[in-house]
């Protein structure tokens, strides 16, 4: 597994409110490990990033404790390829 520290950051790689959506989406998975809300990692919660057909989703396999804003996967609905 990779150390989080070591997952290099999209900051510079997404819109300001892409990033942004991406850090609010993060403190909210950090704050229901806090709370204990979280079940391993079987559920999850998504966000819309603004103004574009897309969302962040986490990837399978991280903690609720372990997300960060770099590590969302970045999707469609419905998927496309």
């Amino acid at each position: 597994m990779t150390a989080l520290h070591a997952l290099p950051s999209l900051e510079s790689q997404v819109s300001p409110a892409e990033w942004q959506a991406r850090v609010d989406l993060a403190a909210c998975y950090r704050l229901v490990a806090l709370h204990g809300w979280d079940d391993l990692i079987f559920t999850h919660i998504s966000a819309k990033i603004p103004g574009t057909d897309h969302f962040l989703i986490n990837p399978y396999g991280l903690m609720f404790h372990e997300i960060t804003a770099s590590s969302w996967s970045r999707s469609t609905w419905p998927a496309r390829s």
